[in-house]
């Protein structure tokens, strides 16, 4: 598949780009997950959707989720999908994280479904690269030296830069066109 790469002026674009609650890119790989048959604890949640973000940051120029990743011990984590799925502690998530719909008021499972973006494409690219790994797995890709993660401990930064997320997943596209 041919990636193409968002031009470095992030968040310059004609259209305003989309922004995902976090807990709606954890419901998509829930259920992905389900379909296939593929066990996400709280570790795997988090770091598939912090190779999401970093793919969509690559792909569009833009972020895809509107919270700021930490560089906590264990790798990135967004503290929103922290507390909203710690309690399974080391076990498979079993149920789709609730949001109070801002329309309804109601408290529902919600999902992307947004045919007219690039969610797809890069959901699916995700998917199929990190998908089958483990949390663990995942957990030691992001600490790999050189990785956002490892910058942002070695220097002391609570947030990891999206900047540097970017740059990290734009290497990691011109290795998988190469």
């Amino acid at each position: 598949m041919k990636l193409e790469i968002a031009s470095d002026n992030m968040g310059a674009h004609d259209n305003i780009p989309r922004v995902y609650k976090p807990t709606w890119v954890a419901n998509n790989f829930l259920m992905r997950g389900s379909e296939t048959g593929q066990r996400i604890d709280p570790l795997k949640i988090q770091k598939l959707v912090y190779c999401f973000h970093g793919w969509h940051l690559a792909i569009t120029g833009s972020p895809a989720v509107g919270e700021r990743f930490e560089a906590w011990p264990h790798g990135p984590v967004l503290s929103s999908l922290y507390h909203t799925f710690k309690h399974y502690k080391f076990t498979a998530i079993t149920q789709l994280a609730s949001d109070v719909d801002p329309r309804t008021g109601k408290t529902v499972a919600s999902y992307v479904s947004d045919p007219h973006s690039q969610f797809d494409d890069i959901f699916s690219l995700v998917w199929e690269r990190y998908g089958g790994l483990s949390g663990t797995q995942l957990s030691a890709m992001t600490h790999a030296d050189g990785t956002p993660w490892s910058k942002a401990r070695s220097t002391g930064l609570q947030y990891i830069p999206d900047r540097d997320i970017r740059e990290h997943f734009v290497q990691l596209a011109r290795q998988v066109q190469a």
